[in-house]
């Protein structure tokens, strides 16, 4: 009769666990990760102003909304009660979600907010885009924003409260930039929007990337008459007040365009003359007719020419004398059609960022791993194709200092400078990444419980490019300089 019992009681105690305390049961154990988000994006840092209020959420990885314990570092910076922020001092906290050990964090970056007096005309460091106190203690940020649909560009540049968009990313990126300017543009103006030419890589983001942005100072694209985003943004700012410009003009200094523009007294842009640009009469412009434009911040220079050709650089460097760089965007996702040695060699900068994601399947809505979509996941192929990269480190700066990065190891990159001719330089967590598949026997393998691939590579967020394991799956390292073979990799250095 007590077996009985105490059988009875187990069961009971075991339906329990099933129907009324799902807690219980395998199924409904703690998510295996959450993050935390916003508007229903996920949010790793916010900029904001003292007096802002923020919503913020979480969402687990099997995509419910589970609740969380909120906790802020600095609640006389900022307070969260249930995912509402209340920001209430100047500094830096962090606010934190837990669901049962399971946690994720926010930088919250508080500032007091400074009223822009005004818009110059960028013409003359006495009369920059941003009148009023830009920040004269801010760093330049330069982030290359990681993209999903196999090659897009997409640049953003901030110098305290100053923001430069330059391209967009294919329409499926649209909407992860504009979360991105959301995070990053606190007053809701860009001081400076640049489109580089009209690939669909470039432009098709636009009109979900600016979404909600409230003004633009100052417009500078591939020129010509211009159609879908490109002309829409024209005809949407214009009016509002935004100074519009062709590239053709900037170089010529036609139309009432000048070819450097000053965004504050000390941060300018120049617009290069690659003798290729479009007429203000013509339609498309291709990657030969793509915008070249040097940044400069007192001694620190950034080169970035969208998918200029090898032949458009022969012209640029007949028209310009460059000056050496500190940073230079590899052109065309790094494309063997592209980043002569001549230019390589001429501007010899001290790092290299590659603006590429895992080649993938184009038009994939991709948000997060799929086991249908298993094209390249070791990211074996695709750009940047090996002629570019051997190019790359045969540079004088790079072949001693290997500063080579690139999006599919490194996420979104950000490069940050004080005005010196240097760097520092923060990676972030890939969102589409890759695996190593050796360790499956080259063979995708799905995990269920984490809704991804069996061994994505991890921790390699601030490595350089031939730290990474992708270097060796591409067989990278024969294009090192024979030091760097011979310290690293020396099995190739011999072979």
């Amino acid at each position: 009769m007590k077996k009985r019992i105490l059988f009875v009681i187990i069961a009971a105690a075991m339906l329990m666990c099933l129907f009324i305390m799902p807690a219980c049961g395998k199924t409904a154990q703690n998510p295996v990760s959450i993050e935390i988000t916003r508007d229903g994006y996920e949010v790793n840092e916010l900029n904001v102003f003292v007096g802002d209020s923020i919503t913020l959420a979480i969402k687990a990885n099997d995509g419910s909304a589970p609740t969380a314990e909120w906790t802020s570092s600095k609640p006389d910076i900022a307070t969260v009660d249930g995912g509402a922020v209340n920001v209430k001092g100047e500094g830096t906290a962090i606010i934190t979600a837990d669901v049962g050990g399971v946690s994720d964090s926010v930088f919250i970056v508080a500032k007091h907010k400074v009223e822009q007096l005004g818009v110059g005309s960028g013409k003359s460091a006495d009369d920059p885009i941003f009148i009023g106190n830009e920040g004269k203690d801010e760093p330049l940020e330069i982030y290359f924003i990681e993209m999903t649909q196999i090659y897009a560009d997409s640049i953003f540049i901030k110098k305290g409260n100053v923001e430069v968009l330059i391209d967009a990313g294919w329409q499926l990126d649209g909407t992860y930039i504009n979360q991105f300017l959301k995070e990053k543009v606190a007053d809701n103006r860009l001081d400076l929007f640049m489109v580089s030419h009209s690939d669909g890589d470039h432009i098709d983001g636009i009109a979900n990337a600016l979404d909600g942005v409230a003004d633009i100072s100052l417009m500078i694209d591939y020129g010509g008459v211009g159609s879908g985003n490109v002309k829409a943004t024209r005809d949407k700012y214009i009016p509002k007040g935004m100074q519009y410009h062709s590239a053709y003009d900037c170089a010529t200094q036609t139309g009432g365009a000048v070819n450097r523009y000053y965004l504050t007294n000390e941060l300018y842009v120049e617009i290069l003359n690659t003798g290729n640009y479009i007429g203000n009469s013509e339609s498309g412009a291709s990657n030969p007719h793509s915008l070249a434009t040097m940044f400069t911040y007192r001694q620190f220079r950034f080169f970035t020419a969208g998918d200029l050709t090898s032949e458009s650089e022969k012209q640029l460097l007949l028209n310009e004398a460059l000056p050496n760089v500190t940073l230079y965007k590899a052109s065309h996702h790094g494309s063997h059609g592209s980043n002569s040695q001549a230019l390589l060699d001429t501007l010899n900068p001290k790092a290299v960022a590659i603006s590429a994601a895992r080649a993938s399947n184009y038009g994939y809505n991709w948000t997060k791993p799929s086991k249908d979509v298993t094209y390249n996941l070791n990211g074996a192929s695709g750009h940047p194709i090996a002629g570019a990269i051997e190019r790359i480190y045969k540079a004088p700066n790079i072949s001693v200092n290997l500063n080579v990065y690139w999006n599919m190891v490194n996420g979104t990159m950000k490069f940050t400078s004080y005005g010196e001719d240097d760097f520092t330089f923060e990676g972030s967590t890939p969102r589409k990444g890759y695996y190593d598949l050796s360790l499956t026997g080259g063979n995708p393998v799905w995990n269920e419980e984490r809704q991804d691939f069996e061994n994505r590579v991890t921790g390699e967020e601030n490595f350089k490019l031939h730290e990474s394991k992708v270097f060796v799956f591409r067989n990278y390292q024969q294009y090192l300089p024979a030091w760097a073979k011979q310290e690293f990799f020396p099995d190739a250095a011999t072979a």
